[in-house]
């Protein structure tokens, strides 16, 4: 047990030297220790290319983390050429400083001779590294996001480019763009530990409704089971699926829209009526190509025979056809549309029961639903065609049309939202072809 202990204590001693070095954090440091190098001996003599092997350390870190033991050095791993050593470049001595004043702290003199370097080569890779990391050491996110962008845009495999621009996003309270991000830099390094942790932490789908997000303390939270609900002609359908929409194309977000009503064609029809125009996947299918899938079930009752239509288990297998889909394309969030047309499809032995379980069970698939809801009843505010809906769901988007002489005026309400914080009044809802917006003022 003493010896276990001394072990112990001896690599915490070590991560903790680890750790002061420019770039490398507790995670990167364990990554280290984890591929064999025991001390700081072991890391300044290693050659880069050895460093460079390690998993979840980018090429640029490795070369920093060289530089910082044998700076304006030659790489020792590289084989010595005969005849008059090269000599360096003055960018590549001026880039030497800067990165030398930046593992220092000296933020301000490493900036301005980092500024030198990209003054001589706007394109060079370390130098926007550095550029983007300094600002965000600063916490100037907008200088940063820029330098990161440009790193970005020249086509880099840097994982740690992708993670900068996350959080320098992130800085500017553009919180689902830096999601992305983080998602992008998992895609060039999946064992990035700063990526997934900020992909970890408390996740809100944007509905892109301009002054709901606000409201929602920046959308509506993941993981839960929405009811989107109003009476005919409030626009509901619309409403879920611009959501759907805008996160596919915005964040890349995984999603599928099942109809049961409306025809695919007909429901794509309609929505480029609203500019939501988009080329999507053939019914039924899966696309490559694109974030978000439309399923097309109101033909498939159609073509069902009607006599078996009764002995169909509708609810269950509309959760096994999302859970064959989210194994197969990675859905993050679905729509159904809607629970009235679903309900006419079912025999309800004992309704209540069998809907607290299938609300349980979409909850179980572990990603965002959205369900479109009728409210079916002129004289009652019940959300839900069997009055229990609303218990079940996590959240309560409304949707209501109110008459104004010859006019219908469109307004939403958010009756419930858990995890949320948020006002429960009505606000005007404007539709056209710049999206949905709520006016609060």
């Amino acid at each position: 047990m003493i010896e276990v202990t001394a072990m112990a204590g001896k690599k915490d001693t070590v991560l903790k030297e680890f750790i002061t070095l420019p770039g490398v954090g507790m995670s990167k440091a364990k990554l280290l220790y984890d591929a064999g190098f025991k001390s700081i001996e072991d890391l300044s003599n290693a050659p880069v290319k050895d460093l460079e092997k390690v998993k979840g350390i980018p090429k640029v870190l490795a070369k920093d983390i060289h530089e910082h033991y044998h700076p304006q050095e030659e790489p020792k791993d590289e084989p010595k050429k005969k005849g008059k050593k090269k000599k360096k470049s003055d960018t590549d001595i001026l880039l030497d400083k800067g990165i030398a004043l930046y593992q220092k702290g000296k933020w301000g003199q490493a900036l301005q001779i980092v500024n030198d370097v990209l003054h001589k080569e706007p394109l060079n890779e370390r130098a926007l590294l550095h550029k983007g990391d300094i600002y965000l050491e600063r916490e100037k996110w907008g200088l940063a996001l820029e330098a990161y962008e440009t790193l970005v845009d020249l086509g880099t495999e840097s994982d740690r480019a992708w993670v900068g621009c996350g959080e320098a996003l992130q800085g500017l309270d553009r919180n689902s763009e830096a999601r992305a991000y983080y998602k992008r830099a998992l895609e060039f390094n999946p064992d990035n530990e700063t990526a997934k942790a900020k992909l970890a932490e408390d996740d809100r789908l944007k509905t892109y409704v301009s002054g709901l997000d606000d409201m929602l303390e920046g959308g509506i939270p993941t993981k839960q089971v929405i009811l989107i609900c109003g009476r005919a002609g409030s626009m509901k359908s619309s409403f879920a699926y611009y959501i759907l929409h805008k996160l596919s194309e915005n964040e890349r977000r995984k999603a599928i829209y099942l109809t049961l009503e409306q025809s695919r064609t007909s429901l794509l029809r309609h929505m480029r009526k609203l500019g939501l125009s988009r080329d999507l996947a053939t019914s039924m299918m899966i696309s490559d190509l694109d974030d978000m899938v439309v399923i097309d079930m109101a033909r498939l009752r159609k073509e069902t025979d009607p006599d078996l239509i009764g002995s169909i288990d509708w609810l269950n297998s509309i959760i096994t056809q999302i859970q064959n889909y989210k194994e197969t394309f990675g859905c993050e969030v679905v729509a159904i549309d809607s629970l009235s047309a679903l309900y006419s499809l079912t025999t309800f032995k004992n309704a209540r029961s069998e809907l607290f379980f299938f609300f349980e069970k979409l909850r179980d698939l572990d990603i965002t639903v959205l369900l479109v809801s009728e409210m079916l009843d002129p004289n009652a505010e019940q959300f839900g065609p069997h009055g229990v809906e609303e218990f079940l769901a996590d959240g309560i988007i409304h949707l209501k049309t109110e008459k104004y002489g010859n006019r219908a005026n469109l307004f939403l309400g958010v009756m419930k939202m858990r995890e949320t914080n948020h006002e429960r009044d009505y606000f005007p809802l404007i539709v056209d072809k710049a999206g949905f917006e709520i006016v609060r003022d």
